[in-house]
This record gives C-alpha cells, structure tokens and sequence, in this order.
C-alpha cells in the first residue's frame, strides 16, 4: 500500500491575533486637514498673552515706584529729625551768659541772647563742633538759596553780636538746604508763676536786655520744601513746629518744687 505525499504550494489565509478589543496590526494613521491652528485663534493667544505681561509689568513697575518713593520719604523725615534735635539739644542748653559792659559802655548787664521772629542767637553749653571746648555763642537763621545755616563763635569773643551781613562766609555752615523759612516765638512765663499754673505769653521778639532774663520756652516752625518744587517743578512741602523748654529755667522750677515739698 503506497502512501501518497501532498507536497502543494497551496497558500492558507493568515490568521489574526486578537488582544484583547485591540488588533495586532494597527490601523493606519491618516492626517486630517480640519486639525491645528488658525492664525485667528494665534492672534487671539498673543493679544492674550501680551495683556497678562502688561498686567504683570504694571504690578512691578508700581512696587518698584512704591519702594523708591517709601525710601525717599524716609530719608526726609530722618533728615528733618536730625534738624529739629540739633535744635531742641542746642536750646536746651542755653546757658545764663551775662554780657559785662565796660565802663564807658551805658548799657546794663544783660544775658546773651538774641531772639528774632526769623533768627535766634545765644550761647550754649554744648558746641556744635566736637573738638571745641567751653561756650559757644550760636546764630541760626535762613539764608537765601542757602537754606538753614549756623555760625559758631567762641563765647568770650567781643564780637558775638556782629551784624549778619559782615559775618565771613567761611564761617557760615549750611545745616540743611531744604529749608526755606524759619518762624520762631518766644514763651515768658508770668512772674510769681510756674508752669501748670497760670497762662504765659508768646512773644515774636526777645529782647535779653529790656527783658532781663531768658525765655522760658522757644517755639520753632521750619518750612521744608523739596528742591523739585523750588525750581519750579512739582514738590511737597513739609512744616515741623517743636517747642523747646530752656532747661536753666526747668531746673529752677523743679528745685523750688522741691524746696516746697521738704517744707511740707
């Protein structure tokens, strides 16, 4: 019996393999030409983009302004600060000079010190300067374009009341030249009364000579304006007012106080 071997070349049909839902071969990939930007939609998102980047340099730029003009502002006040105490430390300290007349002079004793509505001028115990010793005599007042300015003399000079307009400028210095104005006023306590117990008076002038003795108190109102504002530009104005007690006459009311209490 002969066996029979079937060597065709018949071809099957392959057989797919399933994973799953998903096929073996993938299906083919086609483009379509619905999807993608169009360039109105591009303009939308830049216009869109370019308001949130305004938005956000706003936001900057006006911290940034905020911070510069916090700074500026600080530096004023300390500025003007530094002014009011120099003031209220060198009033304070006005010390009881007496002038002594010679003998072809007919005026009195008196006590140096000069008060102007726009000027003020006395000795103080506490010198400007920190290599000076002694008493120095003090003149403060506005000078034009200058500002603020100060000049110091030794107390024991003949010459301490030497008119303003003859005054060497080397010996002027500038203290501060925001200031444009200076108002001052000067408090007498009434005779027989102490502070707290009868009502004083200001006054625009003192005069040591036809006063004989020293103002209780000193009233000082400065006018700050920016340099800006003084050329013409825009600017702040700032006003500072400080009453400033001599302490020679605090001392004598406190002692008197204290004398009343032991006899109590």
């Amino acid at each position: 019996m002969k066996m029979r071997l079937d060597l065709s070349t018949k071809k099957e049909a392959p057989t797919k393999i399933h994973l799953g839902r998903f096929p073996l071969h993938p299906a083919p990939c086609t483009l379509n030409p619905e999807k993608g930007f169009t360039l109105l939609e591009l303009l939308v998102s830049i216009a869109i983009l370019s308001m949130v980047l305004v938005m956000i340099y706003g936001t900057l730029s006006m911290g940034s302004r905020a911070w510069e003009k916090g700074e500026e502002d600080i530096e004023k006040v300390q500025r003007m600060r530094v002014v009011m105490n120099l003031l209220s430390r060198e009033i304070k300290s006005t010390f009881p000079y007496k002038i002594t007349p010679s003998e072809l002079d007919t005026h009195k004793e008196f006590y140096a010190f000069e008060g102007k509505k726009d000027s003020v001028s006395f000795v103080s115990t506490i010198p400007l300067k920190g290599g000076r010793r002694g008493l120095s005599w003090l003149s403060f007042w506005v000078e034009s374009e200058e500002g603020l300015v100060v000049v110091e003399r030794d107390a024991l000079r003949s010459d301490i009341f030497k008119e303003r307009d003859s005054i060497d400028k080397d010996e002027i210095e500038v203290l501060d030249s925001n200031v444009t104005s200076m108002e001052l006023e000067y408090y007498e306590l009434k005779s027989g009364k102490e502070e707290g117990e009868g009502e004083g008076e200001w006054k625009e002038h003192w005069d040591a000579e036809k006063e004989g003795t020293l103002p209780h108190a000193v009233k000082i109102e400065l006018t700050f304006e920016e340099e800006g504002r003084r050329e013409g530009d825009e600017g702040e104005i700032y006003y500072r007012e400080l009453i400033i007690p001599l302490m020679i006459h605090v001392k004598k009311i406190r002692g008197r106080r204290g004398r009343r209490s032991d006899l109590d």
